[in-house]
């Protein structure tokens, strides 16, 4: 039989107060993941946990000024499990617990964990790897006395778990003006993501190189125009939550995440021939990283130089240009990594 808009609402009422003549707090938890991760590697997760419990009548007992409803949450925990199945906690492995504070009630914490060590391999998880789950628990501790306990876990989160602990950088943005000709002088902005599941930090800094070339690959006839080291720590995508598409999502973001490096490269002038060639990026030019994987050709975000145009004013930036750096090496010397 269906229910009238009234016995609806009364109904509702009915489930926010309980047996015991009060209200009490309801917690829910949703969360995301870092989207890969690798055995004996590190994972960030971060969350909403959300007190949907409410007080829908006066409380007898709570009259007194700045009295907190029975439907607030006191300070519980969050466990955070592994799980081989998406619908089930069968075979899950508990990988930490955090901190919960009080929650008032219809109101929401976020929350995000440093990053968590992944064990070698569970029991029961293929060591090779493969998609698993993570699955977090409100109220883990029991020290909420809640209206509906049954909801207190959270979807699945898939995570790709690999087999190797190790960065995977890619240039990811290029800022330089629309049309440029040989011999311009330019200041191009650069991103940079880390991909994989573990930081730079561990092999030392990371070389970027702004290349021309005379083919869309970066092979002999290539030269590096401006060269800029990142000293510090590139953090992984495992330690990056995103419910986005990982290969897109830094770029889509006005703040870049975690794993997202910026930087601006001083003026510099671009080699006046041939007519017609390609600017791009190489990172790890010199290959001296482990990486999880390499791209093809390594020159990424290829943009085209000329040719020339009669009467249009240079492009790019006004100042002194940076001509230390080229051409290093020379036209014609063999850099790089040409087998990835």
């Amino acid at each position: 039989m269906d229910l009238t808009a009234l016995e609806r609402l009364e109904a509702r009422e009915l489930m926010a107060f309980s047996n015991l003549g009060f209200s009490l707090p309801d917690l829910i938890i949703t969360g995301e993941a870092g989207p890969r991760a690798a055995w004996g590697g590190t994972l960030s997760i971060s969350g909403y946990l959300q007190n949907i419990g409410a007080s829908t009548i006066t409380e007898p007992t709570q009259q007194m000024p700045e009295a907190s409803s029975t439907a607030d949450a006191p300070d519980t925990t969050i466990a955070i499990y592994l799980s081989p199945h998406r619908h089930s906690l069968d075979g899950s492995f508990l990988l930490a617990t955090t901190e919960a504070p009080p929650l008032s009630q219809n109101s929401v914490s976020q929350f995000t964990t440093a990053p968590i060590t992944l064990p070698s391999r569970p029991k029961g998880f293929p060591g090779r790897g493969g998609v698993f789950y993570v699955r977090l628990m409100a109220n883990s501790s029991g020290t909420a006395f809640e209206a509906n306990p049954e909801n207190n876990i959270s979807s699945a989160i898939p995570v790709k778990v690999v087999g190797r602990t190790l960065p995977k950088l890619r240039a990811i943005a290029l800022g330089v003006p629309p049309v440029m000709q040989p011999g311009d002088t330019i200041s191009p902005t650069i991103e940079v993501e880390n991909f994989g599941t573990a930081g730079t930090i561990a092999q030392g800094s990371v070389q970027v190189a702004l290349v021309a070339s005379v083919t869309p690959t970066f092979t002999v006839g290539s030269s590096i125009v401006a060269l800029e080291t990142i000293s510090s720590n590139i953090p992984p995508l495992s330690e990056t939550p995103t419910k986005g598409n990982p290969k897109t999502f830094g770029e889509q973001n006005l703040i870049p995440p975690g794993n997202v490096v910026t930087f601006t490269i001083p003026p510099v002038t671009l080699p006046t021939s041939p007519a017609t060639y390609y600017l791009g990026v190489v990172v790890d030019p010199f290959g001296t990283l482990t990486q999880l994987s390499l791209p093809q050709n390594a020159l990424e975000l290829i943009h085209r130089v000329g040719p020339p145009i009669a009467n249009l004013p240079p492009a790019g930036v006004v100042g002194s240009a940076n001509t230390g750096v080229f051409p290093t090496p020379a036209d014609g010397q063999l850099i790089g990594n040409l087998n990835g």
